[in-house]
Formats: C-alpha cells, sequence, structure tokens
C-alpha cells in the first residue's frame, strides 16, 4: 500500500547490493475481477451501476469476450503488463438448470476458459458441504447413484484457479480446510526486476446464518479485519508489499465513498496496523456495484451473475515493491452491442451443457397471463410480483398436501431469478428451476401470531439487509424510533385484514433453511415441526404444472402485501378509526340489578365492562350487536361502568355509564352514548389521545363526571314527575268514568 512499509529482503548481501544498484522499473499490472457468478452460464438481467440501468446484462460467453478485450487493450498500451483474473466468492451455487442440474462441473470449465487465476469462497460454496465443492474442483467422480444420469456423464474437468481462504478453520485441528492456503504469491516481472502480489481470502462470517447446520457446524469463521491483518502482516515479512484482498463481504459506494461491511473490513484493518499494504479489495456477495477508496485501498465489486465485470489498473515499482499510488479502477456492464464478440469456447461450454439438460428444462409445464417474465425486482416495500407467486404456490401446494398452512414466508434470497416467459406464453421446467434452485426442503411450522410479528420484525432489525416475501398476510412498516433502525414493523394482519391473534397457533411454510435461522431470521427457531413437502424447487414446478391442469394461466403482481405509513397517516387512521367507534356506538341504559349491558358497535369489535374492578367481555356480532353480562348484585344505582370498545385493528374508545334506578317502561329507551371524559388508545401504534368529546346528548341522560349527589337528585326528581303525571291521568281516567 502507498505510504506502507518498503522493506525488502534478500538472501545475500551480494544480492542486496545489486538490487539496490539495479535500475528501477515500474511494472503496469491489470486485475479483471468478478464476483457472485453463481453458475449464469447463459443468464441476462439488469446491471446498475452508478445508478444508472443497463439491462439485458451478462452470459458467460459475452463476459469472456470483455475479459478478453480489456486485457488485449491493456496489453497494447502497456507491452510490459501482466494480467491476473480473479473471483471474489459464489462461484458455483443457486445456480441455472445448465450448471446446476450438471453440479456446476460447467461452471469449473468456463472459469478455466476465462483463465482465473484465484478465488475465494463465497457463502454458496458450502450449500452442499465444502467436501462437495472440493470434489467438483477436483473433477473427481460423484459416488454411484448419487446423482442423475447427465450428471454422471458429464466430462469433468478439474480447476485451474487456486482457492485462497484464511478465515475458515477445522474445528477439529485449526487448519484452513481441505488442503487450501490462507494465501497465496504471485510474482511480475520487467527487465529483470520482479514485484511480488498477495493474494488473500476470507468470506463472510455470516456463513452459518447462510446454509444448513450440517454444513457449516465443522469450521470456526474468524473475524475477516483480524484475519486480514494477520496474513498481510505475514506477507510483509516474505517481501510482499503489493496486497490484494478477495472478500466474500458486501459493499456499496455512491460518489466512490464506500459503505457496507467491506468499508468497515478495512477501516478495522487500518486502525488496528496502519502500517498495513492492502491495495486492492474485491468485494461481493449483496451484489451491488463498489468504486471507491477507504484510505488507501480501492474497493470494487461487479454487481451479479456476470453481468458486469472489474478492471482495476495499476503501476508496481520495483524498488518499493509496492503500487505507485492507488489503483484506479472501472466496472462495465456486459452488453452484446456488437463491439464485444462472444467467446468461441466459452459459448461451446454452454451449448453442450444446455443440450444436455434440454430434456428436462425445456418440457413445458405451464402457460403464462401475458408473455412477459414475471419480474423477482422489488418495489420500495420490498415485495415482488415473483416473491408473492412463489409464496402463494407454497401455501397451496401444503394444502393440497393436506395441511391446513394458513400461511407461508420465505427468503427473498432464495428467489434467484426472474420466471421467463417464452413468446408463445409458456413457463418451461428450466424456466421454473431458475427461479427455485436451491433444492431447499419445504417444512411446515406451527407459529404464534406473536412469533410470526417476531420475524417480520427482525426485517428491520436486520436494517432490510435480508427480508421476506410471504403468502397470507399483510403487513405496514413506519419511521423507526432510532437511528439504528430504518424502519420498524406496525401492523400484521392476515390478507383480508383480519388482525392475526398473539395466542393463536398458525401453520406456516419455510424452507429448512429459515428453519434453522438462515439470514440472521432467529425467530423460525422457536418454531414447531409439524411436517414437510417436496423441496422449494419441486413444489414451484408442481404448482405450476397444477395451474395448467386445471386450464388456468400463471398470473402474478404486486398486491400490496407490504406498506409504508408514515407516523402522520398513523394518527390519522387512528383518529377516523376512533371517530368510527364513537358515532357507531350507542348504550341501552343500564339500570339497578341489571345482569348484563347491551347496546351497539362497530361489527366484530370487542367489548369490556369493568364495574368494581371486574372485567367481562364480549364481541358484536355482524350487525354490531352487543351483551356483556355484569354481575347484578354489583349493578346498584350511581355504580359506575367502564366501557372499553376496541376494533378488529384494534383501535380503542372508552366511555363510563352509570347505574341508573329503576324507572317505568316508557322512560327506559335506547340513547347514544353520552358525552364522557375520554381515552382512546391504539394499541399497534402505541399512539395515545385523551381528548374531550362534545356534548351531543343535551337533555338525555346525565354525564359521566358530574357528581353522584347530583346525579341521584335528578333521577329523584325525575321520578316525582313521572309519578304526578301518572296519578293525575289516573284521577282524570277515574273521574270520566
Amino acid at each position: 500500500m502507498l505510504g506502507g512499509a518498503t522493506t525488502t529482503f534478500a538472501t545475500t548481501t551480494d544480492t542486496t547490493d545489486t538490487a539496490q544498484k539495479a535500475e528501477k522499473e515500474i511494472i503496469p499490472v491489470q486485475f479483471l475481477g468478478i464476483n457472485d457468478f453463481h453458475g449464469a452460464l447463459s443468464t441476462t438481467g439488469s446491471a446498475y451501476i452508478e445508478g444508472k440501468k443497463y439491462s439485458n446484462a451478462g452470459t458467460a460467453a459475452l463476459l469472456a469476450g470483455y475479459l478478453n478485450q480489456a486485457e488485449n487493450s491493456f496489453k497494447q498500451t502497456n507491452t510490459s503488463g501482466q494480467t491476473f483474473r480473479v473471483q471474489a466468492g459464489d462461484m458455483v451455487g443457486a445456480s441455472p438448470a445448465n450448471s446446476g442440474l450438471l453440479q456446476d462441473e460447467p461452471t469449473i470449465k468456463i472459469m478455466n476458459q476465462m483463465k482465473i487465476d484465484v478465488g475465494t469462497l463465497g457463502n454458496h460454496e458450502f450449500d452442499e458441504g465444502l467436501d462437495e465443492f472440493s470434489r467438483i474442483l477436483k473433477a473427481e467422480a460423484p459416488s454411484a447413484g448419487k446423482f442423475n444420469q447427465i450428471t454422471q456423464d458429464y466430462p469433468q474437468e478439474a480447476a485451474k484457479q487456486e482457492i485462497v481462504i484464511a478465515n475458515v478453520e477445522n474445528k477439529s485441528d485449526g487448519k484452513v480446510p481441505n488442503g487450501w492456503q490462507p494465501y497465496t504469491i504471485k510474482e511480475v516481472s520487467k527487465n529483470g526486476q520482479t514485484v511480488k502480489v498477495g493474494f488473500i481470502g476470507v468470506v463472510t462470517t455470516d456463513v452459518p446464518n447462510l446454509v444448513l447446520k450440517k454444513y457449516h457446524e465443522a469450521y470456526n469463521f474468524l473475524d475477516e479485519a483480524e484475519t486480514v491483518v494477520r496474513y498481510e502482516k505475514e506477507l510483509r515479512t516474505q517481501g510482499v508489499q503489493a496486497i490484494v484482498v478477495l472478500a466474500h463481504d458486501p459493499s456499496k459506494s455512491s460518489n466512490g465513498v464506500v459503505s457496507e461491511k467491506a468499508a468497515t473490513i478495512m477501516e478495522k484493518v487500518n486502525t488496528s496496523d496502519p502500517e498495513n499494504s492492502v491495495d486492492i479489495f474485491f468485494a461481493g456477495h449483496n451484489h451491488e456495484y463498489t468504486n471507491g477508496i477507504v484510505g488507501n485501498t480501492r474497493i470494487v465489486q461487479s454487481t451479479s451473475q456476470g453481468k458486469a465485470y472489474i478492471d482495476v489498473t495499476g503501476e508496481l515499482d520495483s524498488s518499493t515493491k509496492d503500487f505507485v499510488k492507488v489503483p484506479q479502477a472501472n466496472v462495465t456492464p456486459v452488453l452484446a452491442n456488437g463491439s464485444v464478440q462472444p467467446d468461441a469456447d466459452v459459448q461451446a461450454i454452454v451449448t453442450d451443457a444446455s443440450a444436455r439438460v434440454q430434456t428436462v428444462t425445456e418440457e413445458k409445464i405451464g402457460t403464462a397471463e401475458t408473455a412477459e417474465s414475471v419480474s423477482r425486482e422489488v418495489n420500495a416495500d420490498k415485495e415482488s410480483a415473483l416473491g408473492n407467486l412463489v409464496t402463494d404456490a407454497q401455501v397451496a401446494m401444503a394444502r393440497a398436501a393436506g395441511f391446513n398452512a394458513d400461511f407461508a414466508l420465505t427468503n427473498n434470497g432464495g428467489i434467484r431469478s426472474d420466471l421467463a416467459v417464452r413468446a408463445d406464453k409458456g413457463i418451461t421446467w428450466g424456466a421454473a428451476q431458475n427461479v427455485q434452485p436451491f433444492g431447499n426442503i419445504l417444512q411446515v411450522v406451527e407459529m404464534t401470531g406473536t412469533q410470526i410479528k417476531q420475524v417480520l420484525a427482525q426485517q428491520f432489525e436486520l436494517n432490510e439487509t435480508y427480508f421476506l416475501q410471504m403468502s397470507g398476510l399483510k403487513m405496514s412498516y413506519t419511521d423507526g424510533d432510532s437511528s439504528a433502525n430504518a424502519h420498524q414493523l406496525f401492523t400484521v394482519t392476515k390478507a383480508d385484514g383480519t388482525p392475526l391473534s398473539d395466542t393463536q397457533t398458525y401453520q406456516v411454510v419455510i424452507n429448512d433453511f429459515l428453519y434453522g435461522g438462515g439470514d440472521g431470521f432467529s425467530g423460525f427457531t422457536q418454531a414447531k415441526l409439524i411436517g414437510a413437502i417436496d423441496s422449494d424447487t419441486e413444489t414451484f414446478v408442481q404448482y405450476i404444472k397444477k395451474v395448467e391442469s386445471e386450464k388456468k394461466t400463471v398470473d402474478a403482481k404486486i398486491e400490496g402485501r407490504k406498506t409504508y405509513l408514515s407516523k402522520a397517516d398513523i394518527a390519522a387512521a387512528n383518529q377516523a378509526a376512533i371517530e368510527m367507534i364513537q358515532n357507531k356506538t350507542t348504550i341501552n341504559p343500564l339500570y339497578a340489578g341489571a345482569p348484563d349491558l347491551s347496546g351497539k358497535t362497530v361489527a366484530g369489535a370487542s367489548v369490556t365492562a369493568t364495574l368494581k374492578g371486574i372485567s367481562t367481555t364480549a364481541v358484536a356480532n355482524e350487525n354490531g350487536e352487543f351483551t356483556v353480562p355484569l354481575s347484578q348484585e354489583q349493578v346498584i344505582v350511581g355504580a359506575e361502568v367502564t366501557l372499553k370498545v376496541t376494533d378488529l385493528k384494534g383501535n380503542s374508545w372508552q366511555t363510563k355509564q352509570i347505574v341508573q334506578p329503576v324507572l317505568t317502561a316508557s322512560s327506559a329507551t335506547s340513547a347514544p352514548v353520552g358525552s364522557a371524559s375520554l381515552s382512546t388508545t391504539n394499541s399497534s401504534s402505541k399512539i395515545n389521545s385523551n381528548m374531550p368529546t362534545k356534548n351531543t346528548t343535551s337533555g338525555k341522560l346525565p354525564q359521566t363526571g358530574e357528581k353522584e349527589s347530583t346525579m341521584l337528585g335528578a333521577w329523584g326528581a325525575l321520578s316525582l314527575i313521572a309519578f304526578t303525571v301518572v296519578t293525575l291521568k289516573r284521577k282524570k281516567t277515574l273521574e270520566n268514568n
């Protein structure tokens, strides 16, 4: 790193003197990088670079053509320049069918053809275990019968790249697994002057949250920054001053300012070892364009799936053994614009792989409503049309299997591709498999309403880095109460708007990855497993087949299953709901000795009456009518009953009723609720309002809050008047007779 230690090492005094006398050489060097390729042999999609969208980017053959052109262009300008090609993890895993069905063996061949020199692990290299990934790299034959015949028959080729991984160690012996090394050293030369370049590999320490337990439990995952410091120091003792980190850790940038974990790692490295010599940091994992500098380190990322590539260039000083200055970088989209030709050898590998799986992938399994692909792209609320379709499919197929499934929740990261639709509106097996390629088993679990709310709330505790798609549910969220979380969960209801009961148990379909707390959703580990259906891949395929068999079409859209509400929106909605409760509530007069309190309010509302510390509750029927039982011996003249009405959304309104003396039948008529000292509460929003109610009952019953003696006096006077009227009428009748 520029400004770092520049000590060089030699074996004898003579060689040291010779090196000092030799003329300094400046050696141009280029690093071409990719990350998160995910076996994307023929995938295209949108690449977002510096806020600009590039559509239809990608394919392996075109990516290879771009890499070749970039290297040729560099060497035309720098005849003595040298190029390294690197990848920063997730080379395989979550792959489309023409790679995934062949255990990603075609991707290994393509990486060889692309001349990738050094790579590291991503979390997806753990998807089937590191032993299986190692087998693929070594081109070892799979166990007989383990995979389908097309996989067994595929002509393998051992990987030519070196895998470096420094922060994963066996728990058993503390060594890096599978014989891999924490770093490797390459050399560049010019006119007899040589400079060493070190490559260190690290993977996100989130791996235990991202893969099945059986595939990570044998390893320790060490802090990335501490690991980088440890090995960059070791490299410097070997005379290596030019150091590159391949890190499967997330990054973002805007106007050259880098954020996310990659930036945090380098800040920690710079604090721990100010003399560190890390010059370039290739990031990955979150599929975000990055190009910026932290300290004296260039940090870059190339989106994903071969839709863009990184071109870093710099100059090495043979006297300092380090970069002359911070390297420059460009991130370029891979576009079919005619200026770059696809690599023919890579295309041949892709064509062969696609042909081998064609009998499976090209089978038509369904028909879409339109000829447009169903997009996995999320809106501002993190909802996608494809996410809705996938989770709806999981609920439907769980019910078809005999479960009383209420909801489905799936991690958005498990939805890997848009659902491609042919021009004739046909949907193929391969298109469906591309959407759900993992083959994770779908579990049916029991969760309480409280537990469901907990996992939905965790989306915001994770700052929405990881989030869920859902079926059968609706949720709203609002602004967070602290700077740590931009948003927080507000309400959760069923799809029809009915609130979830905190204590009721529901059946939820989730994959086994989430069941183990994957993506940091620890709340799922509290769920009770009651059964399982097929894999996510097979479930999605079978759902589309089912829709086809019913002579229906597949259709999906964003429906507003997730919505944002500002605090002002919430306050206004609360007030409107409370006013509706107030306006719709009438309470029949309550007389001494009455066994209950009755009236009418919002349909489905919970009505609680509290008399002398004893509370009883009833639910209003579909017409809004309710009858709350009371303890008759407590219903005495002047006693105060507190009545709380709570609607289905948790909005509450409260009033009071005074027990009246028994009157003649003619005066016992129903009347609207009188004015009261009103306390309203929305239990979901925790926004409280204490407002006086305007007097709309002039000439009716006395209002709560008047002194008891006044109340009794008024009722006594009213009773005397009634008695007098009845007596006079009786006297007149007798006289007429």
